[in-house]
């Protein structure tokens, strides 16, 4: 019988647990950021529109890091997929790494951005590593 190794199963368990935060947060973020953007722009409808954006670029992150950990908690009978999902979580780990040089990011910043860039690295090598 196959099972799935640890490093995916843990990775993705903590993907799962991560990303089910990150939906809360968003959730209760993006009404006052959308407040925000609103009274800056002195028009309710600017600052809805901007928390509607932000929500759905955010959500699509969140759903993918869900994807991510459910089928990496499956493991070997979704292999190929995890393989995939985990080259993409690369890509956009990569490309949040980026973001530093680009940003004035404080020490918080750059810590988060590499634990973004370490965690998908992980679970695509759990990922390949897996026997199927």
């Amino acid at each position: 019988m196959n099972q799935t190794n640890t490093l995916l199963k843990v990775v993705s368990i903590i993907y799962i647990v991560l990303e089910a935060i990150a939906a809360v947060t968003l959730l209760a973020g993006s009404a006052m950021i959308g407040a925000a953007f609103g009274m800056g722009a002195e028009s309710a409808g600017a600052g809805v529109g901007m928390g509607v954006l932000i929500l759905v670029v955010s959500a699509g992150g969140i759903v993918l890091g869900l994807v991510a950990g459910i089928l990496g908690v499956k493991g070997y009978k979704h292999i190929t997929a995890c393989k995939v999902l985990g080259i993409i979580l690369v890509v956009f780990g990569v490309l949040g790494a980026l973001s530093i040089f680009t940003s004035d990011a404080g020490t918080t910043e750059i810590a988060l951005n590499i634990f973004e860039l370490v965690l998908p690295i992980l679970y695509t090598v759990g990922a390949f590593k897996q026997q199927a």
